[in-house]
């Protein structure tokens, strides 16, 4: 079982690996459920930075949601505005 901590730091580089935002300023964690499944649900925004202006946003920001299986310790899916939950395992 993973605590807080882990779960932030996977879903951090969950969405540095997929080229998703985040907002280091931002971000919560929450104990949830997804379709019975234990999962720490990570809150954070989508905020991307020019890299050459790194004050500037590219974009303006959206409210992400990862879902942290508790057990695996891994992103079983992800949440965007007005988006789908996608799930990435099929036995959830």
């Amino acid at each position: 079982m993973i605590n807080e901590k882990e779960a932030i730091e996977i879903a951090k580089s969950f969405a540095r690996d997929n080229r998703y935002g985040w907002d280091e300023s931002f971000y919560q964690a929450k104990m949830d459920s997804i379709d019975g499944k234990s999962v720490w649900l990570i809150s954070t925004l989508d905020i991307k930075y020019s890299k050459e202006l790194p004050w500037m946003m590219e974009e303006m920001p959206n409210p992400i949601h990862y879902f942290i299986d508790m057990s695996l310790g891994e992103c079983i899916a992800v949440k965007g505005r007005g988006d789908g939950t996608v799930r990435f395992k099929r036995n959830i």
